[in-house]
């Protein structure tokens, strides 16, 4: 089980995101804290499913806190590098494009880098040959591993 500290904290987000403060958690609730942390409905759906020790479609805190010992650090690295790729997918279409590529960059306070530059990266990561990098292109790229 997780230390002390840890249960603290879980303890604390589960009972910051139980809406309607009944004790538990419904899917809809979880997915709607796992979503914007970069975990699809399916992940999410997963996740619940494998939180419900008891099977009455609801995550009680004991549940929680027994599941957050035992969910792989994969899913969570997928689910971080997804949200890291949406911050910059401005348009929301599951890609990056030059344009994002380029606001990475300025981001990134690197304003003096060449069109020709960015273009040698949609390049590089681009296999598809579409003018965008997908998230699993990227993730290929930088990590060897498609993300879910």
């Amino acid at each position: 089980m997780a230390s002390d500290s840890c249960v603290e904290r879980y303890t604390e987000f589960f009972n910051s995101k139980d809406a309607d403060k009944s004790g538990s958690l419904s899917l809809e609730e979880l997915r709607d804290v796992l979503k914007p942390q970069g975990y699809t409905d399916a992940q999410s759906k997963s996740f619940f499913e494998n939180c419900d020790y008891s099977g009455d479609g609801k995550v009680s805190l004991d549940e929680f806190l027994k599941a957050m010992g035992a969910v792989p650090d994969e899913v969570h690295k997928n689910a971080a590098f997804l949200s890291v790729c949406r911050c910059f997918d401005t348009n929301g279409d599951g890609t990056i494009d030059n344009k994002e590529m380029k606001a990475i960059f300025e981001e990134l306070r690197k304003k003096d880098v060449p069109d020709s530059d960015i273009d040698r990266i949609m390049e590089l990561v681009d296999t598809d040959g579409d003018k965008k990098i997908s998230y699993n292109e990227l993730s290929m790229h930088v990590f060897g591993v498609k993300v879910e």
